[in-house]
């Protein structure tokens, strides 16, 4: 929502999406989702969690925490928590977000803080969302829902595919845009031969045993094929490359999406 002095000209609106770098108010609010409602709150296990974030996420020295003893009741996490702070402000834009995947590994069945960073991502203008405990390249809230719904109520092999086309399109250090749209090719394969009742099917069998079985609009069919036919032809996706590849993240991200939301619609249909 647009403040008084944005609407009235006196401060410019900020519409640019952030997805190669994060402002301060990003940055800010962030941090202050994980304060208040993680790890400032009166349970919080400080020793439990530091000790796996040293070990698993700076790679320091577990015993170098420094943590005050004073004798008498618990033991003092003040000096380490200024640690965690001080690095969450300092470091790259990107490790903050490594920061954040961290933690919701740590705590995957916190869902309110999954919900909250979500939304603070949206309203402080971040191209990414969290999407099955990673921050993904999905900014529109309808976009992220069909993936998500895709990814939380799918079959095993749906969820796989999904999860390796979601895994290889959000390594930011090294990311695989061909492998990402094959995984989610691959993932409507595996639901239309389990709608289908056919596991030996090609995807084209089993589109069309669906349309047969009035589960599928024959328009729809068609599309998905095409849409399927181009990823056999273009850049080597599904064969080997012959060439250098020109995908990009548009690419892998748009297949994504589009798969998710097939594989949610023939979950309807075949109902």
């Amino acid at each position: 929502m647009s403040t008084f002095s944005e609407r009235m000209g006196l401060k410019p609106i900020r519409t640019i999406v952030q997805l190669n770098d994060m402002d301060d108010d990003l940055r800010n609010s962030l941090w202050n989702v994980l304060d208040r409602r993680l790890f400032g709150l009166s349970d919080f296990d400080s020793e439990r969690f530091t000790e796996a974030l040293w070990w698993h996420f700076f790679k320091k020295p577990v015993d170098r925490r420094q943590i005050y003893h004073s004798g008498f009741g618990s033991p003092n996490y003040s000096e380490v928590w200024e640690e965690v702070r001080s690095f969450f402000f300092k470091c790259k834009w990107n490790e903050v977000y490594d920061f954040i995947e961290f933690v919701l590994r740590a705590f995957p069945a916190n869902r309110s803080i999954r919900d909250l960073l979500n939304k603070t991502l949206e309203r402080e203008s971040s191209g990414f969302r969290v999407i099955d405990g990673r921050l993904a390249p999905i900014s529109d809230e309808i976009e992220v829902g069909e993936v998500s719904k895709a990814i939380g109520e799918g079959s095993p092999s749906v969820i796989a595919h999904l999860r390796g086309a979601l895994e290889h399109l959000t390594d930011r250090s090294n990311p695989d845009y061909r492998n990402s749209i094959k995984e989610a090719i691959s993932a409507v394969e595996s639901m239309a031969k389990i709608v289908s009742g056919q596991p030996k099917a090609t995807l084209g069998d089993a589109l069309k045993s669906l349309e047969r079985n009035g589960k599928l609009h024959p328009s729809l069919k068609e599309a998905f094929l095409k849409l399927y036919g181009y990823t056999s032809d273009a850049n080597g996706i599904r064969h080997a490359l012959l060439g250098e590849s020109s995908l990009n993240q548009a690419d892998a991200r748009y297949f994504l999406v589009v798969c998710s939301a097939f594989i949610n619609l023939i979950k309807v249909e075949a109902a």
